[in-house]
């Protein structure tokens, strides 16, 4: 990948900021479009050029001809479960249209990996196939449409469905950083919510390796791992 010139979409935010590290790390030229809605400018690397853009924007346009981008990874959503199902009008409009928006700048040559989520599987107790589908929330519905725009709009595509990432810089109250705040807050009870549901963690660098591996080595064209 040395000498790739890289665009990341939510690059400011938990896996975005990582995975531009690692990207820089490989000899690569890394732009950073955020919106800051929760990621943070000071994660972005010293090395990566951010520009502050919203995806569902006309600028991003701009931003992503002018940039002449040979890898584009689409990291940037709404994807927070209570906000979600709190705005699920916003969370269509980022999570499909901006996607869309986004692939309409892009040439349809450009390797294109998008980041899809284990949402959009059904709560099964068995183990899963790329093939099954069933989400249950409103996030998990706009990831498998964004999914299908991936697919129609670009041919070398790479969707890679991320399950529950744990690591530095998560930004919203999920489980592992919210037992983290408690304790740190001195907290000598831990409350947590509903324990019924059971998740596969994975570290986000990782998640980073992961990635990096599949733009090497995956097939595009609506791949799906």
């Amino acid at each position: 990948m040395k000498g790739k010139r890289v665009l990341v979409t939510g690059g400011a935010g938990f896996i975005g900021s990582h995975l531009s590290k690692y990207l820089i790390n490989e000899g690569t030229e890394v732009l950073v479009v955020d919106n800051l809605f929760v990621g943070r400018e000071e994660f972005v690397p010293d090395s990566a050029v951010f520009k502050r853009v919203d995806i569902c924007s006309g600028e991003i346009k701009n931003v992503i001809r002018e940039f002449d981008s040979d890898i584009v990874i689409h990291l940037a959503a709404i994807h927070y479960i209570p906000y979600c199902n709190a705005y699920p009008e916003e969370t269509f409009e980022v999570n499909v249209m901006g996607t869309r928006n986004l692939l309409e700048a892009v040439d349809s040559y450009t390797d294109f990996l998008f980041a899809s989520s284990a949402a959009v599987y059904p709560p099964l107790d068995k183990p899963l196939t790329e093939d099954l589908y069933g989400p249950i929330d409103i996030y998990g519905k706009t990831k498998l449409i964004g999914e299908d725009v991936v697919r129609l709009m670009c041919k070398k595509a790479i969707i890679a469905r991320i399950f529950n990432v744990y690591g530095p810089n998560d930004l919203n109250p999920h489980l592992i950083p919210e037992i983290i705040r408690q304790v740190k807050d001195g907290k000598r009870k831990v409350r947590l919510g509903n324990l019924t549901p059971r998740r596969d963690y994975i570290h986000v660098d990782d998640v980073c390796r992961a990635i990096i591996a599949l733009l090497k080595h995956g097939k595009g064209g609506g791949y799906t791992i």
